[in-house]
C-alpha cells in the first residue's frame, strides 16, 4: 500500500503482455460518468452512452494506443511486458535499444495506431454517405455530419436539431428548453417526452410546429465517437511537451540529429516545462481537477528526466522520464531471440504434446 503505483489490477494477458488497471482509474472515470449525466444539457442522454464513451470507449482506445508502443518496441528489437491503464492515460513498459530510431518508432507507433483508427471509421462514415467531422471540441452527444445529398445536417436521436418552418438555423439549446415548458404548460400534467421516446418525442414537438433534421443510423453515430475520440488522442499526445508522445519525437528528433542523447532530453524536458506551466494556467482558469492533475504529473516528469540523467529511477520504482504514454528504458537491453509466432508456438507444443 506504501507504493501508490502498486495499486493495479491485473485484468488479462495479451500478445505476451501483462494488461494492469489502476483503481484511480475507476475512480477518475466514474466522476467523469457522474458529471456527464448530471450536466443539464446532457439530461436527456441514456446513460449506458455516456457509461460506454466515458469508461468503455476511453479505455478501449487508451490501450490501443499503448498496445501500439508495445508492437513498436518489439519492431525495433526491444521486448514489451506490461501496460498499466491509470487516471492520466496509460503507460507501456518496454524495453528499447539506446537509439534514436528506436525511440522514434516506438514513441511513434501509439499514435499511429489512433490514425489507423480514425482513418477506419472516417472510411465507413464517408460509405454511408457523410463527411465525418475533425472539430475535436465536437460534443459527442449533440453533433451534426453532412451528408453527401442531403441539405440539412443529420444529427444522433439525442442531439436532434429542431428547426422552425423555413429556418436554415436550428433552436438553440436554451430555446429547446422554452419548447419544453411550452409543451409542459399546454399538457399538464404530462411531461415533455425524452429523446429515447422517438415517436412521443418527435409527436411532441411536431405539436409545437418544429421540424427535426435527419437522425443518422446508431452505428454511424458510434462510429464518429470512435474517430472523435481517437482524434482527440492523437492531437493531445502529438503536441512537444515532455512527457507526452510529442515531446518523447521530440528527443528522438533533437537526438539523432546531434547525436547527443542528454541535448534531447534537456530539450524535450524544457519544453515540457513551458507546456506544463501553461497547461496549470488553463486548468485553474477553467476549474479543471483532471487537466491539473496532468499538469503537476508533467512538471515533476519533467524534473525527473533531468534528474535522470544522474539517476536510475523515480521513487515509485518505474522510470518516468520515458514519457505519458510510454516508458521506455533508456539502458540497451540484452539480446533476446525472435519471438516466434503463434502458428510456430502451437506447432512447438503439439510436438511436446506428442
Amino acid at each position: 500500500m506504501r507504493d501508490p503505483m502498486s495499486w493495479a489490477i491485473p485484468v488479462f494477458r495479451l500478445f505476451g503482455i501483462q494488461v494492469r488497471v489502476h483503481v484511480l482509474f475507476f475512480v477518475v472515470t466514474l466522476g467523469l460518468f457522474l458529471r456527464q449525466i448530471t450536466l443539464p444539457q446532457y439530461a436527456h442522454v441514456w446513460w449506458l452512452d455516456v457509461f460506454l464513451l466515458t469508461v468503455v470507449l476511453l479505455f478501449g482506445s487508451v490501450l490501443l494506443h499503448e498496445f501500439g508502443h508495445c508492437w513498436g518496441a518489439r519492431r525495433v528489437g526491444g521486448d514489451a511486458r506490461e501496460v498499466l491503464i491509470w487516471p492520466l492515460g496509460g503507460l507501456a513498459f518496454t524495453e528499447i535499444p539506446h537509439r534514436a530510431r528506436a525511440l522514434f518508432v516506438t514513441v511513434a507507433a501509439g499514435p499511429a495506431v489512433n490514425v489507423l483508427i480514425c482513418i477506419g471509421c472516417a472510411a465507413a462514415i464517408v460509405g454511408a454517405g457523410f463527411y465525418p467531422s475533425v472539430n475535436p471540441a465536437l460534443d459527442p452527444y449533440g453533433f451534426n455530419l453532412t451528408g453527401l445529398r442531403t441539405d440539412r445536417p443529420s444529427t444522433p436521436l439525442t442531439g436532434a436539431r429542431w428547426y422552425k418552418p423555413g429556418a436554415t438555423e436550428p433552436i438553440a439549446w436554451d430555446e429547446m428548453a422554452v419548447a419544453r415548458y411550452e409543451y409542459e404548460s399546454k399538457n399538464k400534467p404530462a411531461k415533455f417526452p425524452k429523446p429515447t421516446d422517438a415517436a412521443e418525442y418527435e409527436k411532441a414537438l411536431a405539436s409545437l410546429g418544429l421540424e427535426r433534421a435527419p437522425v443518422l443510423p446508431a452505428w454511424v453515430v458510434w462510429a464518429q465517437r470512435v474517430f472523435w475520440m481517437n482524434w482527440v488522442l492523437f492531437l493531445f499526445n502529438m503536441i512537444p511537451a515532455y512527457p507526452l508522445d510529442g515531446g518523447k519525437l521530440l528527443q528522438s528528433f533533437v537526438w539523432s540529429r546531434t547525436d547527443d542523447y542528454r541535448r534531447g532530453v534537456v530539450v524535450a524536458a524544457y519544453t515540457g516545462f513551458a507546456f506544463a506551466v501553461l497547461f496549470l494556467v488553463v486548468s485553474i482558469a477553467t476549474n479543471e481537477s483532471l487537466f491539473m492533475g496532468l499538469s503537476l504529473f508533467m512538471l515533476y516528469d519533467c524534473s525527473r528526466a533531468l534528474m535522470q540523467l544522474e539517476t536510475e529511477e523515480g521513487p515509485f520504482g518505474y522510470d518516468f522520464s520515458a514519457g505519458y504514454t510510454s516508458l521506455e528504458k533508456d539502458d540497451e537491453p540484452p539480446p533476446r531471440p525472435p519471438r516466434k509466432g503463434w502458428l510456430a508456438r502451437w506447432r512447438d507444443a503439439r510436438r511436446a504434446r506428442r
